[in-house]
Parts: structure tokens; sequence; C-alpha cells
């Protein structure tokens, strides 16, 4: 086979398009190290412009209008995500150092909490 374009050139991994040598865009990162040097290369990510609705602010005062109304419908508070069930925790009133665990029923329990645990007291103890 005789070859036409020439003497070593091969036609297959040659590419005939101008390459365009573009400078990329080099910033330099602060380090804790002087003698550690990081530089990004490449344009800068686009900051996401978010609503003002969706910001902390809008968000924070979208919870305070909600909390500011009397009552919480109980189905909102102990929803659940997973099947796991949702408690309501508040502070024993008669004794600082116990706590009460309200159900989605309304069946609060006295106890403590144990190692990050609650643990029911008995009802002759409770008292």
């Amino acid at each position: 086979m005789a070859r036409t374009t020439g003497v070593g050139v091969n036609r297959r991994n040659a590419d005939s398009r101008p390459v365009k040598h573009t400078r990329l865009q080099e910033r330099r990162v602060a380090t804790p190290n002087r003698d550690l040097l990081v530089i990004k290369v490449g344009e800068r990510y686009a900051k996401l412009q978010v609503s003002p609705k969706e910001r902390a602010s809008g968000i924070l005062a979208r919870i305070a209008k909600a909390i500011a109304k009397p009552g919480a419908d109980r189905t909102r508070v102990f929803q659940s995500a997973s099947s796991k069930p949702v408690y309501a925790y508040s502070i024993y009133s008669k004794d600082t150092t116990k706590v009460i665990r309200e159900d989605a029923s309304g069946h609060q329990t006295v106890g403590r909490f144990v190692s990050g645990r609650f643990r029911p007291i008995s009802p002759a103890r409770a008292v």
C-alpha cells in the first residue's frame, strides 16, 4: 500500500482543526502555611441568585409568623417522614430533673434522659 499524505502521518489520529491557545484564569487561594501554594484554575462559579422569599431572613419571617399564631395542629407537629414515632418533650414543672414525653395521641410519660435515651419512671416513683 502506498501512502498518499507523506511519510509518518497517521490520518486516523491526525487532527486538522486548529488548536486554540486560551489562557486559563488562575487565582491563588490563601492557606495557613506560607510554603503551601494552591492555585485554582478556570473561571469562577457564578453565584446562585436566591429569591428574597428563600433567603434565611425570608424563611425566618415566615416561621415567626406561623409560630405567632396560637395553637398548632397536632398532625403537623407529630408527623414523620419515616415510620418512627415522633415525641414532644418538655420539662416537668414539679421536678425540673424530670422530663415529660408526649406522643401523637396526647399520652404523657414522665421520665429522664439516661445516656441520651428517654427512660420512663415507674408510676409509684413519678409522684
